[in-house]
């Protein structure tokens, strides 16, 4: 006999949940009120206390990049659990609890559907599927460090990791491209791996960041935007290898967090990365920040 599938959770928000909308290239985002939502087994809401403003959604709002619309941008954030559908086990396998301190991994763009209209962090709640890797930050680190972990400190932490596949980072010169906040990342993962990070982004940004975050300029640079790693092993002869982040994985989420909970980061100006937050209501104008680039991530405080 067939097993009966379990009713979604109902859950009422007072005050509704509310989100920015995005209709399209050259239309303005919406907001929508949302008094409540259905969560499946496995399920999470998470009530976001800060999402940041990426490269990505630039190029979605400046139509430069395909996604399905209506939908809700934003894939860097840190919050709060708020309800579960069930008992849900974040990565490392220890179920989650309401109020604890969270990300997730970025998942693809979604479209606004039936209850499922919280599909991105420009909104006061995000509504995450059911399998979405999801790790605990902590109390200790403010939400403008935290709030890039899914995205750039994530792509950085993967191309830490096939850099190992290859061999020991220590000692290792990496010649590291991209631009925006990525490369910086980067930087500072290789640096505390005992290797030398050498920068060669053209972002004038990127460059004027190096020494802070332990790495030096390269003679080169590299004409490219997604953040990438070259580098030759001892025994290699002259051989460059180059790596880049590629499909993320739960691991790459975990490594983040470990690699910015580490007392020893605490030495890179993370938080420099991040403007001061502006309200959700203020989203257009922060997009117009965003693009100004006087900061390598615009935040948005929803609660604020």
């Amino acid at each position: 006999m067939a097993m009966a599938t379990p009713a979604p959770l109902d859950v009422l928000l007072r005050p509704a949940a509310l989100a920015r909308a995005w209709m399209g290239p050259g239309r303005d985002q919406e907001t929508i009120a949302v008094p409540g939502v259905a969560l499946g087994r496995g399920d999470v809401l998470v009530r976001i206390d800060l999402v940041a403003i990426t490269e990505d959604d630039l190029a979605i709002t400046d139509g430069d990049e395909p996604c399905p619309v209506p939908t809700v941008l934003g894939s860097e954030f840190v919050g709060r659990v708020a309800a579960l559908g069930g008992i849900v086990a974040a990565a490392d396998g220890v179920p989650l609890e309401l109020g604890e301190r969270v990300v997730s991994a970025a998942g693809r763009h979604e479209r606004i559907g039936a209850h499922r209209e919280l599909v991105g962090g420009f909104a006061t709640h995000v509504h995450l599927a059911a399998g979405t890797p999801i790790v605990r930050v902590g109390e200790v680190l403010p939400a403008c460090i935290l709030a890039p972990v899914p995205g750039a400190v994530s792509r950085a932490a993967a191309v830490v990791r096939q850099i190992e596949a290859t061999g020991d980072p220590e000692e290792l010169v990496v010649t590291i491209a991209g631009t925006g906040a990525d490369p910086l990342v980067l930087a500072a993962m290789i640096a505390e791996a005992g290797g030398r990070p050498q920068l060669a982004s053209p972002d004038p940004r990127v460059r004027a960041g190096a020494g802070r975050f332990g790495a030096v300029l390269s003679p080169q640079r590299i004409l490219e935007t997604d953040v990438s790693a070259r580098f030759s092993m001892p025994d290699d002869g002259s051989r460059e290898h180059v790596v880049r982040a590629g499909a993320l994985t739960a691991s790459d989420l975990e490594a983040a967090v470990a690699f910015m909970r580490a007392p020893s980061t605490r030495r890179y100006p993370f938080a420099d990365l991040v403007s001061a937050p502006l309200p959700l209501d203020r989203l257009d104008d922060a997009i117009e920040l965003a693009r100004s680039g006087r900061h390598l991530r615009v935040a948005i405080a929803p609660g604020a």
